[in-house]
């Protein structure tokens, strides 16, 4: 699987087949996103293909440990969301 996180018609394309797999989001009460994923398909391949996605929307502005479901509920992968903002540990005075 390759992963464009630069955007383009490849980003496109791996975005089409994110949601094309994705049954439901749940979003936690947190605000982040747990992704149910069509039974059959590869986990480990749709969690990578739901960070970058996530990564390059930049939507979210913590970090955090992100999750796909499957369909049946019977596996779970984890996925690590970096938000990339630079304003992020101003707020926990690392940044001065």
């Amino acid at each position: 699987m390759e992963i464009n996180q630069n955007g383009g018609a490849l980003e496109a394309a791996n975005r089409n087949k994110f949601e094309e797999g994705v049954v439901e989001t749940r979003w936690m009460d947190v605000g982040e996103p747990h992704y149910v994923i069509r039974d059959g398909l590869d986990l480990e391949e749709y969690a990578a293909r739901a960070k970058a996605v996530l990564e390059s929307e930049k939507d979210i502005a913590h970090d955090f440990t992100g999750k796909v479901i499957s369909e049946s509920g019977d596996r779970e992968v984890l996925f690590e969301y970096k938000s990339g903002w630079f304003l992020e540990g101003l707020a926990e005075g690392e940044i001065e």
